[in-house]
């Protein structure tokens, strides 16, 4: 069991997906960082700025004869709300353009993170803030709603597990 990665070893997986480089894309790493700077994270929770990387985590865990009883995703989304807004959506809202980073043959019948609920019984959460903007090029650096919003997705995230 030692030799599992930690994140396989916590209750509670709890991950920020996105691109720092690309604007609002990078709201799931800046709540990781968040967090980590703000709050003192519990011994049964493991907190992982994943980028873009998410697949190669959720392909272990679902290979793991360990695993998170939960997992949360932080993710940046476009759903057409107001820029900054935060909500849930569930497995079938994960947007078209998104799929790809939770599958591993990009096709929704095989997306990890179905696999991991239906059949793993791991509880999957997906907690999202509407983007106002995604730029072409790289440009770091959330807009001023979204900004606004790590806040108070971190104080949700810690009134609700921490």
């Amino acid at each position: 069991m030692e030799q599992l990665p930690v994140y396989c070893r916590k209750k509670i997986l709890i991950v920020g997906v996105g691109n720092k480089l690309f604007g609002d894309d990078g709201f799931g790493p800046e709540i990781v960082e968040y967090l980590t700077n703000h709050y003192n994270v519990p011994e049964n929770i493991c907190l992982l700025d994943v980028g873009t990387g998410v697949r190669k985590i959720l392909f272990t865990i679902s290979l793991s004869e360990a695993r998170p009883e939960v997992i949360v995703i932080i993710d940046a989304v476009d759903k057409g709300r107001k820029p900054g807004e935060i909500f849930d959506i569930s497995l079938d809202e994960i947007p078209k353009e998104k799929i790809d980073d939770f599958s591993i043959h990009q096709v929704p019948s095989s997306n990890l993170l179905k696999e991991l609920q239906d059949l793993c019984s791991v509880k999957v959460r997906i907690m999202v803030c509407q983007t106002k903007t995604i730029p072409e090029t790289m440009q770091s650096g959330l807009s001023k709603p979204v900004k606004k919003a790590v806040r108070l997705m971190a104080k949700k995230i810690a009134e609700e597990y921490f």
